[in-house]
């Protein structure tokens, strides 16, 4: 069967009545979404003994689910991870930053990004990378900084996860900005996005899995 997905402004309707009609919590999905991701990798990679694991986090509630699996994959393998945040002064109050506390209290190494952009070369300090800088909002083109962080992830040969969707691809429309991230896997949430499935979207979101985070089945199953 022909997967067509969801629209971004469809899933961002989902998650707004999941808050507000549900009583569900932002930081409950952000939660379960750090977790689900932490899952995929764990599974697939078993030990993360042998691994260096590298997370790029924004500002917002994309990179609120890359904080949370920070804390699940340190709770493994904590000396072998690093996070790099693209706007580290600024991040989105509630959640995202409330998971950005625990992850620097608990000790995390938390970098900003610009501090990782000068050396191209220590990609090969890294066997995986974690994107989750940008989720379903994204539109346009990726900033300079993030664009010249994904091209050099996209020829490093590091085995990317993307969180949600790729950084760089338009969920809705497929549409890609330049140097858009090109992942190994896409860890997506509730439903798939329309825009994995046409113009570029298969070529950047290698194999996409869908995890249950918690949204109510009734609002799901209208798109099913």
């Amino acid at each position: 069967m022909e997967q067509k997905g969801i629209s971004a402004e469809m899933m961002a309707e989902i998650d707004r009545k999941a808050q507000e009609d549900y009583g569900i919590p932002q930081i409950v999905l952000m939660e379960n979404a750090g977790r689900s991701v932490a899952e995929v990798i764990l599974c697939e990679l078993g030990s993360l003994e042998n691994e260096r694991i590298v997370i790029f986090c924004g500002k917002g509630n994309n990179g609120g689910d890359g904080f949370v699996l920070g804390r699940y994959l340190a709770n493994k393998s904590p000396e072998h991870l690093t996070v790099y945040v693209t706007d580290i002064e600024n991040i989105r109050p509630g959640a995202a930053y409330d998971n950005f506390e625990i992850i620097r209290k608990k000790g995390l190494e938390i970098l900003p990004m610009r501090d990782f952009l000068p050396l191209e070369e220590a990609t090969g300090d890294f066997t995986v990378a974690v994107d989750s800088i940008f989720g379903t909002g994204f539109r346009g083109e990726l900033p300079e900084e993030c664009a010249t962080l994904g091209r050099i992830l996209n020829s490093s040969g590091i085995k990317l996860y993307a969180v949600d969707v790729p950084s760089g691809l338009d969920a809705t429309t497929g549409a890609v900005s330049r140097d858009c991230f090109k992942a190994y896997k896409t860890i997506t949430f509730g439903l798939p996005k329309q825009g994995f499935f046409v113009k570029d979207g298969p070529d950047v979101c290698g194999e996409v899995i869908i995890k249950d985070i918690g949204f109510p089945s009734a609002l799901l199953k209208p798109y099913m």
